[in-house]
């Protein structure tokens, strides 16, 4: 673990969030975001009832359902010594309330589609000046779920109305995530990072980041033995993965969102479901959990609940990457991530090209040999062609010249490569030719 300190230890004025902006608080797991959205927002705006609480999955909305409020406000109290006035949340679509006292007061949850939801059936009159925050958790699912057609409209209406929301200036958004990029990125002068000391925040340590190329398989086989969670990101991967792993004696499990009708969740992917959300860690009966984007924000599974020894990411995005890492709240020994170009490039950089490739007319056949020598793969394991060699060998810091048609070998390409930014290698080649120094 790095760093000592909580959010709510760093952003401990409400004047730090500004009206008619969306205050991003760019932080990953571990720092209490949602002990600050919790405890702190609910301090200052009074009454939990002038608080919206907007999430992106139906999963991450029964993770809050069904503990994470207690241990929020629980964390909060013995933190600060504050003793706080109970409070509940109330599914502003479902109707149904749940939390500490369900006779006070109670902060509306709902998922961005439930929220545009509600905007488009009341044409657009919600009644979103009743709240004076509006918290946004993995507001980049916001944004992300757009491409899925069947969920579009809603989100768009609830992207809307949050864009009006910030125009009338009249409510604090709040916008948490450790990917926040595309909110940046979509959202554009809207946004406002708030600012606090990131040097002293909470942050868990990953302490081996290994690059993997082709299937899980063999990866999973290789890591027999030990606790792991993997993220992939269609449903017909988690079911071959799951049914591999019990294949070879890896007692594998895993869950996707209650919604996909087409793949309905068997009744012990339900109990699997509610012990990983409820509880906050993979069963003792359980040695790799499978996970797909349903999950990737929004389950928590506790280093002191059960040790997790690896994870695997079938994906080599960088923000999924981080998203999923997140779901295991302990420092990690190893992270393996599908990404053939860190692979290659650390190929390269630990082999280095040999001397008698470097300062030399390079032909067909030697740039052949060399793919081999350095043996640079595709996803699927095959070798990659002489373009792709010569961007590697570039990102690495080598010189690769343009193509020359050497006359005196009946008009045969070659290219010289050099250590070095440079093209000194075409330079020493072109002299040596011309007799003005000594060939070496």
């Amino acid at each position: 673990m790095i760093g000592t300190k909580y959010i709510s230890d760093l952003i401990t004025d409400s004047n730090a969030l500004l009206k008619g902006r969306i205050n991003i608080i760019d932080a990953g797991v571990s720092a209490g975001k949602t002990r600050f959205a919790l405890v702190k927002i609910p301090e200052w705006a009074g009454n939990p009832e002038r608080i919206l609480y907007l999430i992106d999955t139906t999963n991450g909305e029964m993770r809050i359902q069904r503990n994470i409020v207690e241990e929020a406000r629980k964390e909060g109290i013995e933190r600060e010594g504050i003793a706080r006035e109970p409070y509940a949340f109330y599914d502003y679509n479902t109707k149904a309330v749940w939390g500490e006292d369900e006779s006070v007061g109670r902060m509306p949850v709902m998922t961005y589609a439930g929220f545009g939801a509600e905007v488009r059936k009341n044409e657009g009159k919600f009644h979103w000046l009743d709240f004076d925050y509006i918290i946004c958790d993995e507001m980049q699912n916001l944004v992300d779920y757009q491409r899925f057609n069947e969920r579009s409209k809603n989100l768009e209406a609830a992207e809307l109305a949050l864009r009006t929301i910030a125009a009338e200036k009249e409510t604090k958004i709040v916008a948490m995530s450790a990917t926040p990029e595309i909110i940046r990125k979509r959202f554009g002068e809207l946004c406002y990072n708030v600012p606090f000391d990131h040097s002293e925040l909470r942050q868990l340590e990953t302490f081996s980041r290994i690059p993997y190329v082709g299937e899980v398989e063999d990866l999973l086989l290789k890591l027999k033995g030990k606790t792991g969670i993997l993220f992939t990101v269609n449903i017909s991967d988690m079911e071959r993965y799951i049914d591999f792993g019990n294949r070879n004696s890896i007692r594998t499990g895993g869950f996707w969102s209650t919604s996909a009708t087409k793949h309905p969740l068997s009744a012990d992917q339900i109990k699997l479901r509610e012990t990983v959300l409820t509880d906050e860690t993979i069963p003792e009966d359980i040695d790799l959990l499978v996970i797909n984007m349903a999950s990737e924000t929004c389950i928590k599974v506790k280093e002191e609940n059960r040790k997790v020894d690896f994870m695997i990411v079938h994906n080599k995005n960088e923000e999924i990457k981080t998203q999923v890492r997140g779901r295991y709240h302990g420092d990690l020994a190893e992270f393996y991530y599908h990404d053939n170009d860190d692979l290659n490039l650390s190929k390269i950089k630990a082999k280095s090209v040999s001397a008698r490739f470097l300062d030399r007319p390079l032909y067909t056949k030697d740039l052949e040999e060399l793919k081999w020598e350095l043996d640079l793969l595709r996803p699927d394991g095959t070798h990659y062609g002489t373009p792709t060699l010569i961007k590697y060998l570039k990102k690495c810091g080598y010189s690769v010249s343009d193509p020359k048609k050497d006359r005196k070998r009946s008009g045969k390409y070659y290219r010289i490569i050099t250590e070095g930014d440079t093209n000194s290698g075409q330079l020493l080649y072109e002299e040596s030719k011309n007799g003005t120094q000594d060939n070496k």
